[in-house]
């Protein structure tokens, strides 16, 4: 599916290819055979290094698969000890929130907003202002690699 509306995209902890699902998964989750093939609008995607899905045989690399399998412009976040909630995504002392880091989720937030500006603006600087200071970070909370 596509929409041309859509100029950018953030991805977080989106679903890698679906040819690794558990039986299970492959099971009771049919739509989940995503392909990125055709994915070609700029995005962002997020993930942790510590993701472990209940649903792909594969470890946390399954969910940088919409980053690999793509084609165009794309930049993938990998946040270090990070686990599916990101550090706290779905909100602050929920169950769902096994990770909780508002440190990440800031960085998140200054992120995926840089990005998103300087996607939608032409001429806006956000986004490598950012990737340069995580870049310098001395201890950074995650790495960014771009395409």
């Amino acid at each position: 599916m596509s929409d041309p509306r859509v100029k950018a995209g953030v991805l977080l902890a989106l679903t890698g290819l679906g040819d690794q699902l558990t039986p299970f998964a492959a099971e009771h989750f049919p739509f989940m055979r995503p392909s990125f093939d055709t994915m070609t609008t700029p995005a962002l995607i997020v993930a942790g290094d510590n993701d472990h899905s209940h649903l792909s045989t594969r470890g946390p690399d399954w969910f940088t698969d919409s980053y690999t399998h793509s084609q165009g412009a794309k930049s993938l976040l990998t946040l270090f000890g990070a686990e599916h909630s990101l550090g706290g995504i779905p909100g602050y002392q929920v169950d769902e929130t096994t990770d909780e880091s508002p440190a990440r989720v800031a960085l998140i937030q200054h992120l995926t907003t840089a990005f998103l500006r300087s996607s939608l603006y032409a001429g806006n600087t956000s986004w490598q202002s950012a990737a340069t200071a995580l870049e310098a970070d001395p201890d950074p909370l995650g790495k960014l690699q771009s395409k």
